[in-house]
């Protein structure tokens, strides 16, 4: 070996032989796991599914994937379509909703007593009132400002995107996730 051939190109390829032993080693664990999920989701779906229908599980204990998957499809199929509510009545139940969750949170936060009691004031008068409820910041009451909003959206998102292109270096892809190819 000559003094002016460098080292690298030599741990390069023992770091590619010990990256590909890896690879040969966990690719099958890997798909051993992957069908091991997807046999566990599909009995989950079978012991969800067969009650639905009508079936016993004990009788359909050996269904075949493809029998699962057709039976949901089938019966997904034929659920009856939901009547499509109004944007009004969904933001009103939502609305309804998120107080009711917010009363049953309240005694669990670190508020005084006076604050708890105001949010609960609240709470009460806005179940209570026939009138549908708004906010006074929100979009919701004007479909006038929604133009407005998109603008604003658009302008936001290309001044962000061309910053992003100006930055040099490599973005790193997932930095959670390592594999070995």
């Amino acid at each position: 070996m000559s003094p002016s051939q460098p080292l690298a190109p030599r741990a390069t390829v023992a770091q590619r032989k010990q990256a590909n032993e890896l690879r040969k080693t966990l690719k099958p664990l890997l798909e051993k796991r992957r069908r091991a999920r997807i046999n566990d989701s599909l009995n989950h779906l079978k012991s969800l599914i067969l009650p639905l229908v009508g079936k016993d599980n004990a009788r359909y204990s050996k269904l075949e994937k493809a029998d699962i998957l057709e039976m949901t499809v089938r019966f997904l199929r034929d659920l009856p379509s939901s009547p499509v509510k109004d944007a009004t009545e969904s933001y009103r139940e939502g609305y309804k909703a998120c107080l009711q969750r917010v009363s049953a949170l309240l005694p669990k936060t670190s508020l005084d007593q006076g604050a708890c009691q105001r949010v609960q004031d609240f709470v009460q008068q806005s179940m209570s009132s026939s009138v549908t409820p708004t906010c006074l910041n929100c979009c919701a009451q004007s479909s006038r400002t929604l133009p407005q909003i998109q603008q604003k959206l658009l302008s936001l998102k290309s001044s962000f995107s061309s910053r992003l292109e100006i930055q040099p270096g490599p973005q790193p892809a997932n930095v959670g996730m390592w594999r070995p190819w």
